[in-house]
């Protein structure tokens, strides 16, 4: 979920739909920082914990692709089946700061030589794939040799892209050459899987397309994949028999398809184990009325937002994008989402499409792109746009109309919607809503580019100026806005060049300011992490900018 090279999409159902960027939890009202560990996963040694039982998660929609490299797979749900099953090769503390996982790596270092970055990277000699083939040196080379061949449909290409060159040590070591300095190396690495994924581009896109077409061949971790069940959308996963770490604690993990309110009928009743990521107030509720849970929180890392098709149509005119932005209440679409939960919403806008509220290089970039109804009639009256008889603006024949895709089981989608239409109807918009499978949302409708506005969830990682190129890069497989400015690309290229951490800093907010004016999208807020877990459930729960060790997950003796 959160610590790949890229953002993750978060979903769509109770994340009312979710890429990959974020994080969630709650405990208690206070909604300041993360609370302590004890509050945040109740850190126990394995010795305090006994062997054996069962973790039930859910997930709010089918897996499209196995491979979370691909831009159909990229979501937050199939992370949090990763967690368990794929290689989690760096451990990552509160801040966000990261060490090599030994399980994993035993050299993952960078140094400076001739103003290129150079990572040298070794395996640890225990480590095999679901194939039983033995991790190598050649595993990393061929995890980048593709990253510029547009017949592989990536996710992202941050940091890979700027590979220079890979020099093969020996049978478990790889050096890695960049062709400039490189500050987020170590994010182009976070994700590991095996060269048979890479072999050629049909491979890569779709031999685990699908939603029952895990393989475990290109997994590695302590729990694989037993089974899909198609008729319950029920994934299995149990202890992983190659596995070389300690032996996981728990017997089984599982991850059924539910929307929200499914969700926390089923935590109430005991049928699901965690609910991460609360984001309502009759879900908290029902979490907090069960007797053996407690609600874990932290700093989220999931933020909301509108995006915006700007290909054809009435929203390819940025004055109309724009318009948008004005005409929208931000802040009082996020009093809504968020009613009723201990929280204060005011401290979860977000006026930054980088750095979290809580992250050092915060700014909010919003500045003229506040609500402001008056401003975003003029803006519309500037670009030609008239009021038409029955209100609604028009231009070269014309009419200011589109639609706000929504998937289905969303309840804060649809929540905004309704919102969104209400403040855009005061201006002169048209905005009629159209409700898609959850399962074909991502795939059929955002991924593709078949759709005018819509919303959904950012997840977050933990290197907030890595992921630039990725949603908002001209020929990025996930900048799903149809636009492409030079100066963006631009700022893309200094931002992951540039050494100096306070340069880089305010580089990236200067594009996201440029993003605020062209409007590719425009974030609403931040969720705070929110997570219901039973109490005796150990090394798990809002874990923000921190990572787990599965095999470490179980229950108190």
């Amino acid at each position: 979920m959160m610590m790949n090279r890229r953002m993750f999409l978060a979903g769509s159902a109770s994340v009312a739909a979710m890429l990959a960027l974020s994080a969630c939890s709650k405990n208690g009202t206070d909604s300041g920082g993360g609370g302590d560990a004890a509050n945040q996963t109740n850190p126990q040694e394995r010795s305090a914990l006994k062997q054996g039982g069962e973790l039930k998660f859910s997930i709010t929609a089918t897996i499209a692709n196995w491979n979370i490299n691909h831009v159909d797979g990229n979501s937050v749900n199939l992370r949090n089946v990763l967690d368990f099953a794929s290689p989690q090769v760096l451990d990552y503390a509160e801040d966000g700061s990261f060490s090599a996982n030994p399980d994993f790596l035993t050299t993952f270092e960078a140094a400076e030589v001739d103003g290129k970055t150079v990572v040298t990277i070794a395996f640890n000699e225990k480590a095999v794939w679901g194939n039983g083939r033995s991790w190598s040196s050649e595993d990393v080379k061929a995890s980048v040799e593709h990253a510029k061949d547009p017949e592989y449909a990536w996710a992202s290409t941050d940091g890979i892209d700027k590979v220079e060159s890979v020099e093969i040590v020996d049978d478990l070591t790889a050096k890695v050459t960049f062709d400039s300095i490189y500050p987020d190396w170590a994010n182009a690495f976070a994700l590991q899987f095996p060269k048979e994924l890479y072999v050629d581009a049909e491979t890569f896109n779709k031999t685990m397309a699908g939603s029952g077409s895990f393989n475990n061949d290109y997994f590695a971790g302590p729990f694989k994949v037993d089974s899909y069940d198609t008729s319950q959308q029920l994934i299995t996963l149990v202890p992983n028999d190659l596995w070389w770490g300690e032996k996981p604690l728990l017997d089984k993990v599982t991850f059924r398809v539910l929307d929200s309110a499914a969700e926390a009928t089923s935590f109430a009743n005991k049928a699901l184990d965690v609910l991460d990521y609360i984001i309502s107030a009759d879900v908290y509720n029902q979490a907090v009325a069960r007797s053996d849970a407690e609600i874990r929180q932290n700093f989220g890392r999931q933020w909301r937002h509108f995006t915006i098709n700007a290909s054809s149509g009435p929203l390819a005119d940025k004055a109309v994008r724009q318009a948008i932005v004005r005409a929208c209440d931000r802040e009082s679409i996020t009093a809504s989402d968020l009613a009723g939960l201990p929280v204060d919403y005011k401290e979860l806008l977000t006026g930054n499409r980088f750095f979290l509220p809580n992250q050092d290089g915060y700014q909010d970039n919003s500045g003229e792109w506040g609500y402001d109804v008056e401003a975003a009639k003029k803006l519309l009256d500037d670009a030609g746009w008239t009021v038409g008889a029955d209100g609604v603006r028009e231009k070269d024949g014309t009419r200011l109309a589109f639609v706000f895709t929504i998937p289905t089981g969303a309840p804060t989608t649809e929540n905004e919607a309704n919102l969104l239409q209400s403040q855009l109807k005061e201006v002169g918009m048209e905005m009629t809503l159209q409700t898609v499978d959850t399962n074909k949302y991502f795939d059929e409708y955002v991924n593709p580019k078949n759709y005018a506005i819509t919303a959904f969830t950012w997840q977050a990682t933990q290197f907030p100026m890595a992921n630039i190129g990725q949603i908002y890069g001209a020929t990025s497989e996930s900048n799903f806005t149809g636009q492409a400015v030079p100066e963006v690309d631009e700022y893309i290229a200094k931002v992951a060049s540039t050494a100096d951490h306070d340069e880089r800093v305010r580089l990236t907010n200067e594009c996201d300011a440029l993003l605020w004016e062209n409007v590719y999208n425009f974030p609403i807020y931040v969720r705070r992490q929110l997570t219901a877990v039973p109490k005796n459930l150990a090394n798990f729960g809002a874990v923000g900018l921190a990572s787990f060790r599965a095999e470490n997950v179980g229950y108190m003796a």
